[in-house]
């Protein structure tokens, strides 16, 4: 399973990363628990605003995301930015 919360952790860098235009600094952890994950973004400040985007729908539309790609996995995951 941690596998799994690997790969997705990887694949969420990848795709903040080309959300921010290649921002560097981007760093996605996670700690899991028996049924949640928590993956936790630090992203330097100036690149905030392209991830959360307009009235938060690009950071909801992330968090759906990675709810389904957890869910078909067995488990929830939740994203927290790091301030």
């Amino acid at each position: 399973m941690d596998q799994v919360r690997e790969r997705i952790a990887g694949l969420l860098q990848d795709v903040v990363k080309e959300m921010t235009n290649g921002a560097d600094g981007v760093q996605v952890s996670f700690v899991s628990g028996d049924r949640t994950t928590v993956y936790h973004i630090n992203i330097p400040q100036e690149h905030r605003g392209k991830l959360i985007g307009a009235q938060g729908k690009n950071i909801t539309s992330l968090r759906n995301i990675l709810a389904a790609m957890a869910g078909s996995n067995g488990f929830r995951a939740i994203i927290e930015l790091v301030v």
